[in-house]
């Protein structure tokens, strides 16, 4: 049997069995003889196996418009060949027509499910790890999210908001890349760490090697001159901090400080007031707020755990000019000690 010819009594039997599951649903029939005598065939049964799990995975997106109308079509043809006693293997072609329709509508709708990208997301004051098929790792941080969605060559995820550190396994084949905002870093095998929880983007690179470019395109297919950034390698112990449409800055920075969320701590060192307060009130549903705007830039430096409030109060009133009071309503507020 030459290869055209087994295509084309494929194509017929998947158009066949196509038929057959709109006509035995459409008319609440199980089954009828000259359908189990279909079924007798070994390649049909095959065939027919196939796309009623197909059609199980289409789920509610079968009352689609688009699939509603082709499955009418299909019945209806199908209705005109059985009242004209035809058996079904010798259906005139516009009903295999109709029924190949109603396939193709269905495997769109079925690709597009099976492709859908994966969405991961954590509430307020929940951190999640998120093993990958490919044995990498995502760490969200609290309020995050990201959708992955891998393919046979690429490993593309979108980080949507908040913060995630990624390790990434090694595939030098299949780039691991995440678009944050403006910015895509890529890499094959290495740990960073997003953070979108201010106005600029940071990415910090844990070990291995990344490249971080504009996420309109790469370093191949943009031109320079109409890149909004250029391309950015970094190396173990760097961020890069983006701003919109501003050039990005390279800094080291301590690693470990940067990526202690991970194990429910924060460290921060001679950082301001402002911006404690800011990632203190990320893991709390009671949130600080300062009422004297002289106190937003006094410095703190120390180790706190995440979701621990009364522990932080606790120690920036040691050290720093400030009262504390509560006003019962859900708010905790920060002003200068008189």
């Amino acid at each position: 049997m030459t290869d055209a010819v087994e295509h084309e009594q494929t194509a017929r039997c998947i158009a066949e069995a196509v038929a057959w599951h709109t006509y035995l649903h459409e008319s609440e029939l199980a089954t009828t003889p000259d359908f189990e005598g279909w079924l007798k065939d070994p390649s049909n049964a095959h065939v027919w196996g196939q796309m009623v799990s197909v059609w199980d995975f289409i789920g509610e997106q079968a009352r689609e418009p688009e699939l509603v109308s082709a499955r009418t079509k299909a019945l209806m043809a199908v209705k005109r060949a059985m009242a004209q006693r035809r058996a079904p293997w010798s259906w005139r072609r516009s009903a295999l027509a109709a029924a190949a329709g109603l396939l193709l509508v269905s495997g769109i709708q079925f690709y597009n499910w099976i492709h859908r990208p994966a969405d991961y997301v954590t509430g307020f004051g929940e951190r999640r790890i998120v093993r990958l098929e490919d044995g990498s790792r995502i760490s969200l941080d609290s309020d995050s999210e990201v959708t992955v969605r891998y393919t046979r060559y690429t490993r593309s995820l979108h980080l949507l908001k908040g913060q995630a550190r990624f390790d990434v396994a090694h595939d030098v084949e299949r780039p691991f890349s995440v678009v944050a905002r403006d910015r895509k870093v890529v890499a094959t095998g290495t740990a960073f760490n997003i953070d979108l929880t201010q106005p600029n983007v940071a990415v910090t690179l844990i070990e291995g090697h990344v490249v971080v470019l504009d996420a309109t395109g790469d370093a191949q297919s943009v031109p320079l001159a109409v890149r909004k950034a250029p391309v950015v390698e970094l190396h173990a112990g760097q961020e890069l901090v983006a701003a919109n449409n501003r050039a990005s800055v390279v800094k080291d920075v301590d690693t470990k400080q940067v990526t202690a969320w991970v194990s429910g701590q924060l460290v921060f060192s001679n950082e301001t007031l402002s911006d404690v307060v800011a990632r203190v009130n990320r893991y709390s549903a009671t949130p600080i707020v300062i009422a004297d705007a002289n106190l937003a830039d006094e410095k703190v430096s120390g180790v706190f755990n995440v979701g621990d409030v009364p522990g932080f109060l606790e120690i920036i009133t040691q050290t720093l000019p400030l009262s504390v009071s509560d006003d019962h309503r859900g708010v905790i507020t920060l002003s200068k000690k008189s």
